[in-house]
């Protein structure tokens, strides 16, 4: 008996060492994803074609901003990119907003250079961050706006959408922002999927892209992380990241970049995403 229990101790704390060296490497790793969101099964060539990638927290994100550079450069030249689009958290400690600052600044550099627009909302962790560190991340702030694309398909206009992000402490669900009429489609840019649980008219509301949820950043037998220590509504419900159909609108949840509080992931591994629309 005396031989199974250390046996038994010995296989726990092996694990565990096995298990925290995994989580601290894989916050190193990157993942491509490529997603097509279509309300037609047979749809052909897209309307849109977006690099989305989300919560950089800069200070636990393992990244190189040259890695999004040279992933940018490679689809650009080849089925070219409409838009690059950044989902927020910008950074961890507010204080600390110029290392995040610098990242997205090289990332606006790249999309100037290749005449791409880089559109971009804030996140939860960015209320604090002064407005003028906000630009100085150099993307341009849709949060309560919009910015008008192009459909490669037809030429219609595309109206990409952002919300702004009331933080955690005092929770606001703010409201859809107004577009043009004649819009083909809105797609809105909001940091926390929750958000689609709080749009009046589900109706103005073609596609909703995220981020906010990380993937579950270190995921826990029994879901833990998702029941007891966050209170967001969705991954309650198993709707973490990938795809969905929420309301009538087509969701997409990114696992994002970066680290929130420990710089580990766990099954959970960084990712950009190529979204054809």
């Amino acid at each position: 008996m005396h031989i199974v229990l250390i046996a038994l101790i010995a296989a726990i704390v092996i694990t565990g060492l096995v298990l925290l060296v995994l989580s601290l490497i894989e916050p190193h790793k990157l993942n491509i994803t490529r997603e097509t969101l279509s309300d037609n099964a047979k749809a052909g060539s897209p309307d849109l074609r977006l690099l989305f990638f989300s919560d950089l927290h800069a200070e636990f994100c393992f990244i190189p901003k040259e890695k999004v550079e040279e992933i940018i450069r490679e689809e650009a030249g080849s089925k070219g990119l409409d838009a690059v689009i950044f989902g927020g958290d910008i950074i961890n400690n507010p204080k600390k907003y110029k290392v995040g600052a610098d990242y997205l600044t090289h990332i606006s550099n790249v999309c100037k250079e290749l005449d791409i627009p880089f559109e971009g909302v804030t996140g939860n962790h960015d209320v604090q961050i002064p407005a003028n560190g906000i630009k100085e991340c150099s993307f341009h702030n849709i949060s309560g706006g919009y910015t008008i694309l192009k459909s490669r398909r037809d030429g219609s206009d595309i109206a990409i959408s952002g919300i702004n992000d009331s933080g955690r402490k005092h929770r606001v669900w703010y409201e859809l922002p107004s577009i043009p009429e004649g819009c083909s489609k809105n797609i809105v840019i909001a940091h926390n999927p929750d958000q689609i649980l709080h749009i009046d008219d589900c109706s103005k509301v073609d596609y909703m892209i995220s981020g906010h949820i990380h993937g579950g950043q270190i995921r826990t037998p029994f879901k833990i992380e998702f029941t007891s220590l966050r209170k967001d509504i969705l991954p309650k419900y198993d709707v973490i990241a990938g795809t969905y159909r929420i309301n009538g609108i087509t969701l997409f949840i990114s696992k994002g970049i970066g680290c929130v509080r420990l710089p580990m992931r766990l099954k959970a591994t960084p990712e950009v995403n190529i979204i054809e629309i």
